[in-house]
């Protein structure tokens, strides 16, 4: 039998529960400590708990636990950076958990069950404006609370920046449509095509019977950098030209067979938009941005796709003006060298060469400025309070100066990834419900601190991660989504690799210990202790050999 685990030393890696033949042991994730990962993660999913369940067979309850913080996984499972697998403990025994990957597992799982019935509980309407990351979000959770929820979409089709402003090879149409049913088989009520805003816009609402509102427009409009020309036919930014690609009714960017294509900008948009031109047939696709190569802003894996794809960038340059040609169209654009990015304090201050003789011309019938995004505001100005382009919050409660209405995601913390925006979603809910219950908005929250290195103390092997596989490229293959996300068995075999750092192992089925002493052989925290002995059973072998004696003994006499 299983005679203690010491919770000092036991550091919830799983071993004992992974090894042990008879299923004796069991992991305790609720803790107060959390995970580096789950540390990391901007929206605070319990990256731990999912795994363990994982570990288990038990798909369903992992995603039930993934979709507390995250109700679009199987968006967040294609697009979301992974800071959490920059935290992850594996990194340093041999790679990062493909948290990512599994995240889209479970998404993809999520897509084909039944959306769930929630019940209406309160009479109380609220109105969310925008349904990016952070509209959807919102609207989930009040929907789970029990409030009945309309979103407003200035768009045709629900998804915001989701659905128009990253590619489909990144985020598919069917991904999309899946996720917005979902939303409205839970009850959500989209009303698209047409824009909230401008003069008394929030007394229309009201008079709707809207008691509270929640504005998550995002920062979906792109930025010019004011240089001379930038106005001409054959310039646009990252923002509309990614928009085009994925609205029916809009002309396609003429970006395909024959054309040169300049893209300015070292971000993710720049990215997604070089990429998308390749994609669409450019006879050539550049790069140039005022960033070094190694100073890009864009994350690794996006700048290694487009690198993949013979896509050179030109780092260190700044855009001075766009060269237009007789017909007056753009030609290219002209550049000088940056020759630094920020100041003595840090502060974004670039600063050129202003030698003639160092400029350069980059060649390109489309140039595509996507160089930054900000919100459309001006429609909400009369009604809340606006600095410096973005909406002016509680940072506790994200209430604006209005009463009653609240405000998320980009439009709120300027651009920001889908999962801080999903964050931001979330939080505004929490503070609608408290704020349409009567109760006080602002409420201590506590941090919880962050489990220790549990390598200090393990060594655990080394094992491959397993990564999702790419569709092979072809040519100009459209705008197919890439990734193909991980099977059932590697699921499983990668979810095998999570140390589950900070969890804590019980023995949950003593009475199937056999004592075979593998835990504790195996620990490598030296954490369990099985006792020596066996217990002692009804029938011991020294009792059956009585036994047996006895009725041989018997046997003899009879013949006798």
């Amino acid at each position: 039998m299983i005679s203690s685990i010491d919770p000092e030393k036991c550091t919830g890696c799983g071993t004992c529960f992974k090894s042990c033949p008879l299923d004796v042991f069991r992991l305790d994730t609720e803790q107060r400590e959390i995970s580096p990962c789950t540390h990391a993660c901007p929206a605070g999913t319990d990256i731990r708990a999912c795994h363990y369940l994982l570990q288990q067979g038990r798909s369903e309850d992992a995603l039930d636990v993934l979709k507390r913080t995250m109700p679009l996984p199987a968006v967040t499972g294609r697009v979301c950076f992974h800071p959490c697998e920059s935290a992850c403990t594996r990194k340093d025994v041999d790679e990062a958990l493909n948290i990512n990957a599994l995240e889209q597992f479970l998404g993809d799982l999520d897509l084909r069950l039944p959306a769930p019935i929630f019940p209406r509980r309160h009479l109380s309407r609220v109105a969310v404006v925008g349904s990016g990351p952070a509209g959807l979000a919102t609207a989930w959770y009040l929907a789970e609370a029990g409030y009945p929820v309309t979103v407003f979409e200035s768009m045709p089709e629900p998804g915001g920046m989701l659905r128009y402003g990253i590619p489909a090879y990144r985020l598919p149409d069917e991904v999309m449509e899946l996720q917005i049913r979902k939303f409205r088989d839970a009850g959500v009520e989209f009303v698209c095509s047409g824009k909230i805003g401008g003069n008394g816009w929030l007394t229309g609402l009201k008079a709707e019977g809207f008691r509270a509102v929640v504005l998550a427009v995002g920062a979906s409009r792109g930025c010019l950098p004011g240089v001379p020309g930038e106005n001409v036919p054959g310039v646009m930014t990252g923002m509309d030209f990614l928009r085009a690609l994925r609205s029916d009714d809009a002309p396609l960017p003429e970006t395909g067979p024959g054309r040169r294509v300049l893209v300015v900008g070292g971000g993710d948009v720049a990215m997604d938009a070089a990429i998308s031109a390749r994609r669409l047939g450019a006879a050539s696709v550049e790069m140039v941005c005022l960033e070094s190569q190694d100073e890009l802003p864009a994350f690794p894996h996006n700048v290694a796709e487009a690198v993949g794809m013979g896509i050179p960038v030109h780092g260190a340059w700044g855009p001075t003006a766009v060269c237009v040609g007789p017909d007056g169209r753009a030609v290219g654009l002209e550049c000088r060298r940056c020759l630094s990015l920020r100041d003595d304090a840090g502060r974004f201050a670039p600063t050129f060469d202003e030698n003639p003789e160092s400029a350069a011309f980059f060649k390109a019938d489309t140039v595509i400025f996507a160089i930054g995004q900000r919100s459309d505001l001006d429609p909400f100005a009369q009604d809340v309070k606006i600095t410096r382009g973005r909406i002016t919050v509680s940072p506790e409660t994200l209430e604006s100066s209005c009463e009653g209405v609240f405000a998320a995601g980009d439009a709120v913390s300027g651009p920001a990834s889908v999962c801080a925006a999903v964050a931001g979603g979330r939080r505004a809910a929490v503070s609608v419900d408290r704020f349409l219950s009567g109760a006080e908005l602002r409420r201590p929250e506590t941090s919880r601190p962050v489990a220790d290195d549990m390598l200090k103390r393990l060594d655990p092997e080394k094992l491959v991660r397993l990564a999702r596989r790419n569709r092979p490229l072809s040519g100009r293959e459209g705008f197919a989504e890439r990734r193909a996300g991980l099977p059932l068995d590697a699921v499983l075999a990668e979810a095998g690799r999570c140390l589950t750092c900070g969890g804590k192992a019980v023995p949950a089925y003593t009475d199937d210990c056999m004592t075979c002493y593998t835990c504790e052989v195996r620990c490598p925290a030296g954490a369990v202790d099985v006792h020596p002995f066996k217990e002692r059973l009804p029938r011991t072998l020294d009792t059956v050999r009585r036994e047996t004696m006895h009725a041989a003994a018997a046997k003899e006499e009879k013949r006798a």
